[in-house]
């Protein structure tokens, strides 16, 4: 290797060093993304083309950045969909998010920003699985959330019930889907598809692709036991109070910020199911202010958890909607002895977490330390997809959600 050559690969490696750092340190300053569904106030954000949804994030370094939006469409595996920008989107995105204002009598300062989707700027054309990216004037995107614009064509039934199978009996859930037509042949037939999605707690990391119904009728497409485990009731804590204990909060002290300390988290795998209700992984920020967007403050919020063996290999993390469910390395636990421990910042609100762990050897598999109860409360949604044989695009044709609280015996 010449001395040349040396430089200019030290140079790339530096550059690259650098890259990651500046990347996983500006992640740790965007917080509380929210984007929810104007009618449902909910965190499931399927619209029709006449609803809208709403996106908000805070950014705690405090200043105001450029930041800019952009609408992006995919087909059901969410890979980029073949429809150009004018295809998909009336009007014009790449546009700077205008609405923001800064917190109001905090400890921790932020920037809160707010964006109506769709609005002035542009609407839909056509129905299918959309995001919303938001970048930097250099173009470097921040973060992308999920949404899907519905067309709502045909009704879709849900019915769940234990499984059937005896090794699965006392873990597992089967969901069964009715697609209802009055004459199915117009859309399936040999030159439509259908595609059938599973989603369970609004956590597309769980998504299941039923590509074919098991029964055929001329009124009706049955999609008969879709296995899934049960898991486990999340985890909660509650901060709304965040000068005093609350819910699983056994201390609170102020240095900087205010630190809340919860209970020790035991691993759950080997335990039997206990009823906690949750939301299904989701949180709610505390309302009690006149404008809770800027005046909630962030505190330190401090998490233990004892599993019942250690693993070195693996890595562990705490996950939910915060964090679209995604392991993230803002978010992961270091081992102190036989403990798993870390303090991540939260806004003011009720959460719903898990412990979630990955191995080295296997790490496209996420593990949880909950256990599988058929018991457990979960939501399921169905989403039901058409692509007809001179379409260019997936459409979302019809949805439809239940909860396992009706679960059969």
């Amino acid at each position: 290797m010449t001395v040349k050559t040396f430089y200019v690969t030290l140079y790339l490696l530096l550059f690259a060093c650098l890259k990651n750092y500046t990347q996983q340190n500006f992640y740790k300053n965007i917080k509380s993304i929210k984007l929810l569904n104007s009618k449902t106030n909910s965190n499931y954000p399927v619209i029709g083309f006449n609803d809208h949804v709403y996106l908000s994030f805070d950014d705690i370094e405090a200043d105001e950045k450029d930041y800019y939006f952009k609408i992006n469409h995919y087909n059901y595996k969410w890979n980029p969909s073949k429809l150009l920008k004018s295809e998909f989107l009336n009007g014009f995105d790449d546009i700077r998010i205008d609405d923001y204002k800064s917190s109001y009598n905090t400890l921790q300062s932020y920037t809160h920003y707010k964006l109506k989707i769709p609005n002035n700027d542009f609407d839909f054309k056509v129905s299918g699985n959309y995001s919303i990216s938001v970048h930097l004037s250099n173009d470097r995107k921040v973060f992308e959330k999920r949404f899907l614009v519905n067309e709502n064509l045909t009704s879709i039934g849900m019915s769940i019930s234990r499984s059937n199978k005896i090794e699965d009996i006392e873990s597992s859930q089967n969901i069964d889907a009715t697609i209802n037509c009055n004459n199915c042949t117009k859309i399936y037939n040999s030159s439509s598809i259908l595609k059938l999605i599973i989603i369970k707690n609004n956590n597309w990391l769980s998504s299941r692709i039923i590509a074919k119904p098991k029964h055929i009728l001329s009124n009706k497409l049955i999609f008969h036991e879709i296995n899934y485990r049960g898991g486990n009731e999340y985890l909660s804590f509650d901060t709304s109070n965040i000068n005093s204990t609350n819910y699983r909060t056994y201390k609170t002290d102020l240095k900087n910020l205010y630190n809340n300390y919860l209970v020790t988290d035991f691993e759950r795998t080997k335990k039997k199911y206990e009823y906690n209700p949750d939301i299904n992984g989701s949180y709610k920020l505390n309302s009690q202010f006149s404008d809770f967007d800027i005046e909630n403050d962030y505190s330190n919020v401090h998490f233990t958890l004892k599993p019942n063996s250690i693993n070195l290999e693996s890595k562990v993390y705490i996950v939910g909607e915060f964090n679209d469910f995604k392991p993230d390395k803002n978010y992961e636990l270091t081992l102190n002895k036989n403990k798993y421990e870390g303090s991540f910042k939260f806004k003011q609100g009720y959460y719903n977490y898990i412990y979630c762990y990955i191995s080295q050897s296997n790490p496209e598999i996420i593990n949880y330390f909950g256990g599988d109860f058929w018991e457990t409360e979960n939501t399921y949604s169905a989403l039901l997809y058409q692509k007809k044989i001179n379409d260019k695009y997936f459409k979302l044709i019809g949805h439809s959600s239940i909860s396992s609280s009706v679960i059969k015996n």
